[in-house]
């Protein structure tokens, strides 16, 4: 079951790692709390992936709701975790390691935490996105995983929870990296270009 969670170099050009997905609304009900979920679906891919399991949507669900309550008692809110709170609930709640927080400033320095076989977590300004799919205006506040980048049409493949079509959804890779911002209490536009990478 864990191969087959593994890194595919389609060439120098491109990456891609095989992450499983969720949407933040698992059974397709976008009422709270679901529509706030970007940060627990985020964290769910995420473990799947160091796990190498498939999620269904039952899954899905009841993970999310494990780490709101977790949220609850460590933060006192489980809206709007900024990328140092989501980190904490992968290292103190799921015991993964081998994660770490990093700022970027570069599409490479993404690139280059894929090529190594991390993926990675990153908060967006959502409404920087302009993905088709989200209700407009979009999300202020936002999280979504990178699994992989294609320079030959200059994407960043990504699985956003955000939308039921998230699954591998491309963002232009200067578009996504403009859009990535911490929570910085609310003041999301002027957040660090702050990140986790995680590995197995």
């Amino acid at each position: 079951m864990a191969g087959s969670f593994v890194v595919t170099s389609i060439s120098s050009a491109a990456t891609l790692i095989q992450v499983p997905f969720t949407s933040q609304a698992p059974f397709g009900n976008w009422a709270q709390p679901w529509q706030d979920f970007c940060e627990e679906a985020s964290v769910v891919m995420a473990a799947h992936f160091v796990w190498g399991m498939p999620i269904t949507p039952k899954f899905a669900e009841t993970e999310m709701q494990i780490i709101k309550q977790y949220e609850e008692i460590a933060f006192k809110r489980y809206k709007d975790t900024s990328i140092q709170e989501t980190a904490a609930i992968l290292s103190n709640l799921f015991g993964f390691k081998n994660i770490r927080v990093r700022s970027i400033t570069m599409a490479s320095d993404i690139k280059e935490e894929l090529d190594h076989g991390g993926i990675v977590i990153a908060p967006v300004a959502g409404r920087l996105l302009k993905n088709p799919y989200f209700t407009p205006p979009g999300p202020l506040y936002h999280m979504l995983v990178i699994r992989g980048f294609n320079d030959t049409n200059n994407t960043f493949i990504t699985n956003d929870p955000g939308t039921r079509r998230g699954n591998g959804f491309a963002y232009n890779q200067e578009s996504l990296l403009a859009a990535i911002h911490d929570w910085n209490g609310g003041d999301v536009i002027r957040g660090e270009k702050n990140v986790i990478v995680i590995k197995k």
